[in-house]
C-alpha cells in the first residue's frame, strides 16, 4: 500500500529518429565541402570562415598585449634610470 502511494513516476522515454530528406541542406553541405569550408566528418574536424567579430577580438587582444609589454619596458627603463641617478647622487658604490 505504501509503495504505490510514494512511488515516483518515471519519465517516458522513446527513440525518435526524424525521417525526412532536406535536399537544400545536403546541397549546401556539398558546396561547403567542395570549397573547403567543411572537411569530411571522418576526421571530426570542421573548418569555417572566421567572422569579423572573432578577427576583431583576436586583433584587439594582440594589440593589448603589445601595449602592455611596451608599458612594462618604459616603466622598467624609468625605474633603472631613477635608481642610477639616486645611486650616483648618494655616491654609493656598488662594489
Amino acid at each position: 500500500m505504501f509503495s504505490t502511494f510514494f512511488k515516483q513516476n518515471k519519465n517516458k522515454r522513446y527513440n525518435y529518429t526524424p525521417r525526412f530528406y532536406d535536399e537544400r541542406k545536403e546541397r549546401l553541405d556539398n558546396l561547403k565541402k567542395k570549397h573547403g569550408l567543411i572537411e569530411d566528418d571522418n576526421d571530426g574536424k570542421r573548418f569555417h570562415r572566421t567572422n569579423f567579430r572573432d578577427e576583431w577580438k583576436q586583433n584587439s587582444k594582440i594589440q593589448s598585449n603589445r601595449n602592455s609589454r611596451i608599458r612594462f619596458l618604459v616603466i622598467l627603463a624609468f625605474l633603472l634610470v631613477a635608481a642610477y641617478v639616486a645611486l650616483s647622487y648618494l655616491d654609493i658604490s656598488m662594489i
